[in-house]
């Protein structure tokens, strides 16, 4: 079983939470968007969590 990473494109708190909870991907690289301040780790974070998705 190889984990996939789902990298690019992620502008919008909602595109991580589709590509999470759609079964795509195990897990998001937000590269750019906590670089430049698009998002922020907490803010994901809480985000995620309130949608019921598991997350370290």
């Amino acid at each position: 079983n190889i984990p996939v990473i789902a990298s690019g494109g992620a502008g919008r708190l909602e595109h991580i939470y589709q590509v999470l909870s759609g079964g795509l991907a195990d897990a998001v690289l937000l590269a750019s968007g906590l670089h430049y301040g698009q998002l922020s780790v907490p803010q994901v974070k809480n985000y995620l969590k309130e949608k019921g998705v598991i997350i370290r």
